[in-house]
């Protein structure tokens, strides 16, 4: 890529909320004057495919003015729009994040349309992770059908690149982990005053969903609130998929240490929650980029986690600690001894991974691969 050549982003935008649009938008900042334009969904998902009780983030409103919304998955003619407004940006590069098939064939219909307006442009899916969280025969024929539109993939874990290459042994693939932002840390005494915590913290947090693990937590949780006397947060909106187990679980004896808020939470209180913990725990039964342990690195907060190539490049023993996943004896005995050390020794390990996962590095890791590609 040469010097003034550009990178346009594809992805989810403000105001939708989440982890995904989140990190679009950072890398959309991180980028800078390489940014040829930042191009989002002109619809939103249909509830079928989107049943979250919080859609949009009103803190967010203002940060809309910066997109272009384009792509609505309902009309194959803003398909075509979007490639050809894309190609009129200069852009030697599109950068489309990629975590669910729903937008497979508009991706795909980007892509090619992209490379009819320019037989030089990069093509490139930024892959949170390769398949659903809820599989099923037609969702992994569309995923392969987008990738093999694409020219080259950025993946988030060893196992995502494995299986991409598994199925396309000559795309190009650069292995580049969840980065960890810089933000400014939340007072924990007073954060702990507003939030009412007295004790030791252990925090679940983000959109509740099945696969996470809550379940194993609340088998955990006797063991550690025993051995420690710690109370419990689990802290984000219940998913559908979710709420039978989470009504269940919460009548279960350890919901009696268990606090839960069952809604959209937004950066700032998750800042707040985060200064409030003393550990954070993921014991999640499958991941290949976790923006919520790249948010508990940021905050200086240790982590357990289950032993998943997605947590590898950030939890060890000097962050926290990695058990087996479906493992309760194990979680609860990793997360006791966290906090046994508490989260201040934790802290020089912890400052150290910001610097090596920061947004502005990872965006020159994007640059670089894309130019190579080009």
């Amino acid at each position: 890529m040469e010097p003034s050549s550009r990178i346009a982003l594809l992805g989810p935008g403000p105001p939708d909320r989440g982890g995904i649009t989140h990190q679009t938008m950072l890398l959309a900042d991180a980028l800078g004057p390489r940014l040829a334009g930042y191009f989002t969904y002109s619809r939103g998902y249909p509830k079928l495919v989107n049943p979250r009780r919080f859609d949009v983030a009103p803190e967010l409103l203002e940060a809309a003015k910066r997109v272009t919304p384009t792509l609505d998955w309902a009309n194959p003619s803003s398909w075509t729009k979007t490639a050809r407004r894309i190609a009129e940006t200069g852009a030697s590069a599109v950068v489309a994040p990629w975590w669910t098939a729903f937008w497979g064939l508009p991706l795909r219909g980007v892509f090619r349309e992209a490379r009819r307006n320019n037989t030089r442009i990069c093509n490139v899916l930024l892959c949170h992770h390769v398949f659903d969280h809820e599989s099923a025969g037609w969702k992994k024929w569309l995923t392969w059908k987008s990738f093999a539109a694409a020219d080259a993939v950025i993946a988030q874990s060893d196992a995502d690149r494995d299986t991409i290459a598994a199925r396309f042994p000559r795309i190009p693939i650069r292995v580049l982990p969840h980065p960890v932002e810089a933000r400014p840390l939340a007072d924990r005494e007073a954060a702990r005053r507003k939030l009412g915590i007295d004790g030791p913290l252990v925090l679940f947090l983000g959109l509740i969903r099945s696969y996470k693990g809550l379940d194993v937590l609340f088998q955990a949780a006797p063991g550690i609130v025993e051995e420690t006397g710690a109370s419990i947060a689990v802290v984000g909106e219940v998913f559908p998929d979710s709420r039978e187990d989470v009504a269940r679980l919460m009548r279960l004896p350890a919901a009696a240490r268990v606090r839960l808020v069952d809604r959209y939470v937004t950066e700032a209180e998750m800042d707040e929650w985060l200064a409030a913990c003393d550990v954070v725990v993921c014991p999640y039964r499958k991941n290949s980029g976790s923006g919520i342990a790249a948010r508990a690195i940021a905050a200086r907060r240790p982590v357990v986690a289950s032993d998943q190539s997605g947590f590898r490049p950030f939890v060890s023993p000097e962050t926290g600690a990695l058990v087996p996943e479906d493992d309760p004896r194990q979680l609860a005995e990793a997360t006791s001894a966290v906090l046994r050390r508490g989260f201040e020794s934790y802290s020089r390990a912890l400052e150290d991974l910001v610097g090596r996962f920061s947004w502005p590095r990872y965006a020159d890791e994007v640059e670089d691969f894309v130019r190579g590609i080009a």
